[in-house]
């Protein structure tokens, strides 16, 4: 019987989707692109323009007053490379795909997400009409005067994120363990930040 050995496409498709499933502050990044360069054979060099939402202003009566749809788009210079190297030898090749991320890619895609997120997060203070909550102690309170602010200021309903650090993690699920109850309208007062009236 002969051994197959896993391939580098197959290594790095594994690599990739475990990649994927452990960035969990990226993936609630808008990542919207220009797709002005997704054509066979353009290239972009190093530069890659991110669209800006379309922001609208308001008209009050009944006089029209048309507005020019102008897309603006910001430059994200890719200028930084993260990855971990690693060797193996051809007896770790022979492994089933699984036992290889297993024990190789998940330890390796792990410190790998951790990097790239902490970079990312380094970033926050760029993200308008972000909510900080500027070191005090976290209650739901303060989450929801948050969700206020962003209400109030007309930032889209969807697609929010609470970012939360280690402590104020803590702080949040001990100031909230009384109030479990794992019901859908319960549940989605706690997700939406909205009370339902029965």
């Amino acid at each position: 019987m002969t051994q197959t050995l896993l391939t580098p496409t197959q290594v790095t498709r594994k690599a990739l989707m475990i990649l994927h499933q452990k960035l969990n502050f990226i993936g609630s990044i808008n990542r919207g692109y220009d797709d002005s360069f997704a054509k066979d054979g353009a290239k972009i060099g190093d530069t890659l323009k991110i669209r800006v939402p379309n922001q609208y202003t308001v008209r009050n009566g009944a006089t029209l007053n048309a507005q020019d749809i102008t897309e603006t788009t910001v430059n994200l210079q890719v200028a930084t490379q993260k990855g971990v190297d690693v060797n193996f030898s051809s007896a770790e090749l022979t492994l089933s795909l699984d036992d290889f991320a297993e024990r190789i890619l998940d330890p390796a895609m792990s410190a790998l997400a951790a990097n790239i997120e902490a970079d990312a997060m380094s970033m926050y203070k760029d993200v308008y009409q972000q909510v900080t909550n500027n070191g005090a102690a976290i209650t739901f309170n303060k989450v929801l005067v948050g969700r206020k602010r962003l209400v109030d200021s007309l930032a889209p309903l969807d697609n929010r994120t609470c970012n939360l650090n280690t402590q104020d993690n803590v702080d949040l699920v001990d100031a909230l363990k009384g109030l479990f109850q794992d019901s859908t309208s319960i549940a989605r007062q706690y997700r939406e930040g909205f009370m339902v009236a029965q």
